[in-house]
């Protein structure tokens, strides 16, 4: 999952080489979100390793993001960001 706003990009990383497990995933985070689908986008990269590092590495778009592990610290701070930003 990512999100954009102004010049701060955060992304919660999570990987899985059984897509059920992804799919799991996707519905706890539409469980948890506390703001609007519209803010955040899904990427799904198929890399060599399960880190963040190798999502950079495939796509350098993705090398200005700040990463989370932690599904709950990234709908957070999304949630800070959409508020300063006047997205709610």
């Amino acid at each position: 999952m990512i999100a954009k706003f102004g010049d701060r990009s955060v992304a919660y990383d999570y990987a899985s080489a059984d897509y059920t497990d992804i799919i799991k995933e996707k519905k706890i985070f539409d469980r948890k979100r506390r703001v609007p689908g519209y803010l955040y986008g899904i990427h799904s990269l198929k890399t060599a390793r399960p880190d963040f590092q190798a999502v950079q590495e495939r796509d350098p778009y993705f090398n200005d993001f700040e990463v989370f592990e932690d599904l709950d610290d990234f709908l957070d701070v999304v949630y800070q960001l959409a508020l300063q930003a006047n997205a709610l």
